[in-house]
Formats: C-alpha cells, sequence, structure tokens
C-alpha cells in the first residue's frame, strides 16, 4: 500500500514538473518573438495595432525582434522602390555609370506617372540633373517618374527591369515577393511580406550608397537651367516622425508606401537603446490623413 501511495505521489510530483517546464517554455519563447497575435472582430487588424502585419529585426543582435503576420502575402505599394533602387545600383557599377553622371527622365515614364496620379518632385523631360538626384527623389519622397525613368533607362525598357528585380529577390531570398511594377503602383499582381522587405532592407544597407540614400534626412538637387537653386525636399519619413513624441527612439532613415489597395506601409530604420532595428508595417487600410503605421511603430518600439 505504502509502494502504491509512494508511485502516486512520485507521478503527481512529475506531472506537476512537466507542467512548470512548459509553461516556463511557453513564456520564454513568448518573450523571444510575438507571432500571430489575436485580430480584432473583422479579421482584418492586428488586435491593438492599425496595420495588417508588423514585423522587426534586430540588426545589432542579429535575431527577429517582433513577427506578427510577417509572412502574409500583401501588396507593398511604394515599398516596391527599395527594389527598385538596389537592383538599379547594381546595374550602374555593372555599366561603370556614376551617380554623377548625368541623366534625365523619360518622356514616357513622366506621361505614365501623370496618367496614374502619382508624385513628382519636379524633375522636367529633358532636364540635364544627376542619377543621384533621381535615386534620392525616388526614395526620399517616392517620385514614381524617377522610379519609371531609372528602370526604363538602365533596363531598356521597365519589363527587363522588372525581370531583373523578381530575379534579385529570388536571388536574395525573398521567396515571398513578386514585383509587377517599378513603382508599386498596383495591377494586381505584385505582393510581398513584412519579412521579405525587412530582408530586403538588411542585405541592402551594408551597401554604402544605399544606405546614404535610404537615411539622407535632407537632400538639394543640382542646379539646372530649369531649377537654378536645385529642388530642396526631406526625407518624409523622418520628417513626420517628428510631429511624435518618441523618446529613446531614434529615426534613422524610411520608405512610406501607400496604394488604395494595398493602404498604407512603412519600412523604418530606427535606434533605441543603442541598439539598431529595422521596422515594417503592411496593410493598413486608411485615407491620405491617417498615420496609424507610425503609430504601430512607435507602439511595438516602446515595448521592446
Amino acid at each position: 500500500m505504502s509502494n502504491q501511495s509512494d508511485k502516486k505521489r512520485k507521478t503527481i510530483f512529475l506531472i506537476i514538473i512537466a507542467g512548470v517546464i512548459l509553461f516556463a517554455a511557453a513564456f520564454s519563447l513568448r518573450s523571444l518573438t510575438v507571432h500571430n497575435r489575436e485580430t480584432s472582430g473583422d479579421g482584418k487588424h492586428l488586435k491593438g495595432y492599425n496595420s495588417k502585419s508588423i514585423y522587426v529585426y534586430n540588426l545589432t543582435d542579429d535575431k527577429v525582434q517582433v513577427d506578427i503576420n510577417g509572412d502574409e502575402r500583401l501588396p507593398v505599394a511604394s515599398l516596391t522602390k527599395l527594389m527598385t533602387c538596389r537592383k538599379a545600383l547594381e546595374i550602374m557599377r555593372a555599366k561603370s555609370i556614376r551617380l554623377s553622371d548625368q541623366c534625365s527622365v523619360t518622356s514616357s515614364a513622366y506621361k505614365l506617372v501623370k496618367k496614374q496620379n502619382e508624385f513628382m518632385i519636379g524633375y522636367e523631360v529633358g532636364e540635364q540633373t544627376s542619377w543621384e538626384d533621381l535615386f534620392h527623389a525616388m526614395i526620399m519622397r517616392s517620385d514614381g517618374v524617377c522610379a519609371n525613368s531609372i528602370a526604363e533607362i538602365l533596363g531598356g525598357n521597365s519589363e527587363n527591369f522588372i525581370h531583373e528585380m523578381n530575379k534579385e529577390a529570388k536571388d536574395i531570398g525573398l521567396f515571398n515577393t513578386h514585383y509587377a511594377t517599378p513603382d508599386g503602383v498596383y495591377n494586381g499582381e505584385e505582393y510581398s511580406t513584412a519579412e521579405d522587405v525587412a530582408k530586403l532592407l538588411r542585405v541592402s544597407l551594408d551597401d554604402k550608397d544605399y544606405y546614404e540614400i535610404f537615411t539622407a534626412e535632407n537632400y538639394t538637387s543640382a542646379r539646372t537651367s530649369e531649377h537654378p537653386d536645385g529642388i530642396s525636399f526631406p526625407n518624409d519619413v523622418v520628417d513626420k516622425f517628428k510631429e511624435y513624441r518618441s523618446a529613446g527612439l531614434k529615426i534613422i532613415g524610411g520608405k512610406f508606401g501607400y496604394t488604395p489597395q494595398a493602404g498604407k506601409s512603412l519600412a523604418v530604420l530606427v535606434e533605441k537603446n543603442g541598439k539598431r532595428y529595422i521596422v515594417v508595417t503592411l496593410g493598413l487600410k486608411a485615407d491620405g490623413k491617417t498615420y496609424g503605421h507610425v503609430d504601430d511603430v512607435l507602439k511595438v518600439m516602446n515595448n521592446i
């Protein structure tokens, strides 16, 4: 009888110990990475956040910090230009073209972007400016004419350049990404994920020229006869975050994206407590005056 009681007590003890171990393991895993949090009643947005997908990569410690639906395929709008920038820089180097060399936006790109009602910084067809000017306008202010002109000139045409973008995506491991335009204007075929966008930035920011373009806070283009003083503009992401209280958080660089179909997206490089992070948000359905994705960045970083 005593032996049976001892066995019973040992069994109960082992069950309790196993339960404690499982609980501790689950808690530790949750503290390392947040994945697929509850959604709100409509099932479209994450509870407590405005965006459909949020992904944070800790560059300093080389690890995923937060992954909330990071593998969900979504249109990314102008975040497409992050790949346009990467591939264009590669092609230029292969062709021995320097960023300081002169170029001009193309007539076909100008007409396309005007038809699509995209933003244009103001470069005119035939205006002799530099490649550096086009790249900064494309990333800092999401200029569609610059993105399409870069693709047409360096690819021979947009279709060839888009093919190279997709090849590059596969080469660097973006297996949930497909590009259909150089500028991200929605056509029903493009998609990526927050995880893939973060990976794209991780491998691209090691490039000196890419880093400078992505993190430039303000820029003034070359002086031309059409613009004697050049064209001056800020990085619209860095500029927007200045309106928010973000104690301890430094915004180093970033890129906004928006189309009615994709909603609002954001990719940003931030620094907190001496560590650097890439934060990507996708799928905020909102009008042009709403910046819920900025709120999401501040909230998720406040919890780190």
